[in-house]
């Protein structure tokens, strides 16, 4: 193993100030990494990230500069902002004489808001979260990207085509995907491991506290898929009253060993300290956790839930062209693959995925921690952020009466569950 103590001990100490980019309401996002809550913690319109009003329109695109000096980035920060830096900021700069200025944003319609004194958008580049994405391009306040603009795979499969089914949006590129996994401690189960989502409700051959996020998401989502059900069936069923039963059901099945959890911390501290078994936590946290701080942890990807961090360019941008132009180069397979390197977010095109080889300061093949990569992704359900904020309330209202007695939330409780 060609890794020291010393690089081990700042290895962790980079990913001890991360959990994964903002995605949805999440927790493991580059905030603490890129939120996926970023977009489900919100109740504004599309219409209030559209551009300004025709009167305060910004100059037309004909007279954008050729090139410009700089590109202001809004992203995440943390371990997945400087897997960025390595990965394609820093490379971008060398290749185009382009320098990338990042500023961290904590997710939502705000950051696409701001204007400059021209009244053109702050950021030339914004990285978000899906659902903040589609309510931006529905309100007109993203531009359309053409994919036919997007690299080739070494192969000469076009981007359309190498891109995984589904992730490729009209206003946005997707840059990695992060997900909710189950994590249970080798200590507990040294004659049997766990290796299902069926598992995690098998307390009589598994036994031990479950912990959980306090909320519906992602946890009906797991119950019904440990309860045999496919991934692309999941909210077609929770729409109906007989898969939210059914969710419920089996959910009765482990209510009195459930702990629940409201930071994305929380879950490897219990299994950490005994207080747990078995945990549904973000991969970024649990990468971290089994590889820079060495905890006896292993990883259940059946039944995972993910989602995406995107590339966006606001509507109006000063340098459009150029904006494009970065992601492009950030997109190709070889810069999809060295940033997974770097960090456990997958890319979502299938010659990257080919690509991904070992950290390059810690001897860990990254392909097992990748949620994207072909043995994990097998009953993968993406998250539907868009679902849940038209679909949420019953839900959380549900919930919060059947998890009754054990301190659940109500229909308006928050916690940075989102906030991965």
């Amino acid at each position: 193993m060609k890794s020291s103590a010393p690089l081990r001990a700042a290895f962790a100490a980079a990913f001890l100030f991360a959990s994964a980019p903002a995605v949805m309401a999440q927790t493991d996002t580059p905030q603490d990494t890129p939120d996926g809550a970023a977009g489900a913690g919100q109740e504004k319109s599309a219409s209030e990230g559209a551009p300004p009003a025709s009167g305060d329109t910004p100059p037309a695109a004909a007279e954008q500069p050729a090139k410009p000096d700089k590109l202001m980035v809004a992203s995440w920060g943390g371990a997945y902002g400087e897997s960025q830096k390595r990965a394609y900021f820093t490379p971008f700069q060398a290749e185009t004489g382009i320098a990338i200025e990042v500023i961290s944003h904590k997710g939502g319609l705000d950051i696409l808001t701001a204007r400059d004194e021209s009244l053109r958008p702050k950021w030339d580049l914004v990285d978000l979260d899906p659902a903040t994405l589609e309510r931006a391009c529905r309100g007109g306040a993203l531009e359309k990207l053409d994919a036919s603009a997007l690299a080739a795979a070494g192969d000469g499969t076009s981007a359309s085509d190498d891109f995984l089914p589904g992730m490729l949006h009209e206003c946005g590129v997707p840059s990695v995907a992060w997900s909710s996994a189950i994590v249970f401690d080798k200590r507990a189960f040294k004659k049997k491991a766990p290796r299902t989502a069926k598992d995690f409700f098998d307390i009589k051959n598994y036994p031990g506290k479950r912990v959980l996020p306090r909320g519906p998401e992602y946890t009906l989502e797991l119950a019904l898929m440990a309860d045999g059900m496919a991934p692309d069936e999941v909210y077609d069923a929770l729409a109906g009253s007989e898969g939210v039963e059914r969710a419920f059901k089996k959910l009765d099945a482990i209510k009195d060993q459930i702990i629940w959890w409201d930071r994305a911390r929380e879950p490897l501290e219990l299994l950490a300290s005994r207080k747990a078994a078995m945990a549904l936590a973000f991969n970024g946290r649990i990468f971290s956790a089994i590889v820079a701080e060495s905890k006896p942890f292993g990883l259940i990807w059946d039944a995972q839930v993910f989602d995406l961090d995107l590339w966006a360019i606001p509507k109006g941008s000063a340098y459009k062209a150029s904006a494009l132009e970065f992601i492009a180069f950030a997109t190709t397979p070889e810069r999809l693959a060295q940033q997974a390197q770097w960090f456990p977010y997958g890319p979502v095109r299938k010659s990257a995925l080919k690509l991904i080889g070992k950290h390059p300061e810690v001897d860990v093949d990254m392909a097992k921690y990748i949620p994207t990569s072909k043995d994990n992704f097998k009953r993968a359900l993406r998250r539907d952020a868009m679902w849940w904020q038209e679909n949420g309330a019953e839900l959380k209202t549900r919930f919060g009466d059947w998890a009754a007695g054990e301190d659940a939330p109500g229909p308006d409780a928050e916690s940075e569950i989102f906030t991965q």
